[in-house]
């Protein structure tokens, strides 16, 4: 008898253990850009490109990236950027410090942000000379850790994990990494089938002999309108989401039966996120007199609030080598810091476990040696938006969207890059799986496919982020839902992350989850779950 219930445990933990890997290594699958990773930068199988154009509608991130791919597959790629400055030199230089103009439409230019390391990998894959041209931007690619604590502790980074060290990520400000990405895709001409004009996307036409598909885009330049036969159109047009109101007013996106229409299918929240950031340059010199734990390139500080008692977050990192930027914010209504003093006041208020550690107060007090040269972004963060575009109706077979054109998300955790990259990803693995027998026509089902793929990649992403601002009062939450929902799952995530200041399996699994790394249900081990309930039995 014992013998028999020995043989059947064992059975049974053989069998739930298959099946746990099963189903994760299915939502890394779904959910994860891991595997797309090993098709990024590849030519197509057949050698032979897509007859006709890819046209990308906004040249901002999303549609450097896009063109990258598209690059891969299609005869031709025409980006169209609003701004015209954005075509000339001046947008590729090698030195931002140098750059004359600045970005008019776009809130993130002079504020903080991040690139994860599996976004990081992305890049490396898409540009093997990337190295090189970070270097001669005062770029750095380092290790991935993002010095990350949740209410003043420190998670930890599994290092150990790693023969030669975490995986990196490019740390850049805006300005920084934007005008690497031009210069990689335009600049160094060595994507010649790649062309930036400057213009807006006013108008489609469809095929005159299969009317569901887009013949045409028609752009409005400074003197003249063009016309552009296009093969794809991918809208990269970032908050205006002008691809969908030209559809709609073409009739696309709705149809007669009691289906939803695109205005009917999109969803919005308002986090009522505010957040600052100054930033100055530094000389060498004086980085080289930074306490240790600030004299490192990247975040050196990355807190967030224990949602039961704060609504306020703080970050300092150094970019481009030789720009500090200090960011603090807060949900709901706020005063927010706009000079040294006020920053070190700021974090002083902050209700922390641990407070705000003495060697980043020393760090402030000698960055007022150039505090003459600050420079200060404050920003009311739009609400939160997402159109799930795999639900819409009579859409355009040869028409998607990607980044901010189909989500928006509260831009404090730095995912923003990241989520973009999932798209560029999803319509590069799409595109390898096509083999049309018309070269210069995609299949009639090729956008379902690639938003289908796309929404399991990042919806996560938004309903993660949503979670997290729900845990804030003043969050006004999506009609029809209350911000208890998916609260005992937030609690659940959220205990486990508090694990990773002391426990090694918690901080692994937290760390491999915010890069992009791995998939949700690793929260979900049985050790894992164990450790949360002896946390709270004590």
């Amino acid at each position: 008898m014992t013998a028999t219930t020995v043989f059947l445990a064992l059975a049974l933990y053989q069998f739930l253990k298959w099946l746990w890997n099963l189903v994760r290594n299915k939502q890394i699958e779904d959910q994860s850009g891991i595997l797309d990773l090993e098709f990024l930068g590849k030519l197509r199988a057949d050698g032979d490109k897509i007859k006709g154009t890819a046209v990308i509608c906004g040249g901002s991130l999303g549609g450097l990236a896009a063109a990258r791919v598209c690059h891969d597959h299609f005869e031709r790629v025409v980006i169209v950027e609003p701004e015209a400055w954005l075509s000339t030199d001046d947008a590729w230089r090698e030195n931002v410090s140098e750059q004359q103009n600045k970005r008019k439409r776009l809130m993130q230019w002079e504020t903080n942000q991040a690139i994860q390391t599996w976004g990081a990998s992305c890049l490396m894959n898409l540009f093997p000379n990337l190295n090189e041209e970070c270097a001669k931007s005062r770029i750095s690619l380092v290790p991935g850790d993002f010095k990350i604590s949740i209410s003043g502790r420190l998670l930890k980074v599994p290092t150990d994990e790693y023969m030669n060290g975490l995986p990196k990520t490019v740390v850049a400000s805006r300005p920084g990494f934007e005008t690497l990405l031009r210069r990689l895709v335009i600049g160094k001409k060595q994507y010649p089938n790649i062309e930036q004009i400057p213009g807006s996307v006013i108008d489609i036409e469809t095929n005159v002999n299969d009317p569901q598909y887009l013949a045409k885009v028609v752009v409005r330049q400074e003197e003249e309108t063009l016309t552009i036969p296009a093969t794809l159109v991918v809208d990269c047009t970032g908050y205006f989401s002008a691809g969908l109101k030209i559809l709609k007013k073409c009739g696309f996106g709705s149809s007669e039966e009691d289906e939803k229409s695109l205005d009917e299918l999109r969803v919005t929240y308002d986090q009522i996120m505010h957040y600052s950031t100054i930033q100055f340059p530094v000389t060498d010199e004086l980085y080289q007199r930074f306490p240790e734990e600030a004299r490192r390139i990247g975040p050196n500080m990355t807190c967030f609030p224990d949602s039961r008692k704060e609504r306020k977050v703080i970050f300092s990192q150094i970019v481009d080598r030789n720009i500090v930027q200090l960011c603090a914010g807060q949900w709901g209504p706020a005063k927010l810091p706009a000079s040294l003093d006020e920053f070190a006041e700021f974090a002083k208020s902050l209700n922390y476990d641990q407070p705000v550690p003495d060697w980043w107060y020393q760090f402030l007090d000698m960055l007022r040696e150039v505090e003459d040269l600050i420079t200060i972004k404050a920003v009311r963060c739009p609400p939160s938006a997402y159109t799930p575009l795999h639900r819409a109706v009579n859409m355009p077979p040869n028409w998607i969207a990607l980044g901010d054109s189909i989500m928006r998300i509260n831009p404090v955790f730095g995912q923003g890059i990241n989520k973009m990259l999932l798209g560029v990803a999803t319509l590069n693995t799409v595109l390898h799986s096509v083999h049309v027998q018309d070269k210069g026509k995609l299949p009639i089902d090729f956008a379902k496919r690639f938003f289908n793929v796309q929404a399991k990649k990042i919806e996560p992403i938004w309903e993660g982020v949503k979670g997290l601002d729900y845990d804030y009062v003043t969050t006004t939450p999506v009609a029809g839902e209350t911000l208890s929902k998916d609260s005992l799952i937030r609690w659940y995530i959220q205990a486990v992350q508090r694990l990773g200041s002391h426990d090694d399996e918690a901080a692994s699994v937290t760390w491999h989850s915010l890069m992009f790394l791995g998939p949700s249900i690793d929260f979900f081990r049985p050790t894992l779950v164990m450790k949360v309930l002896w946390s709270f039995a004590l």
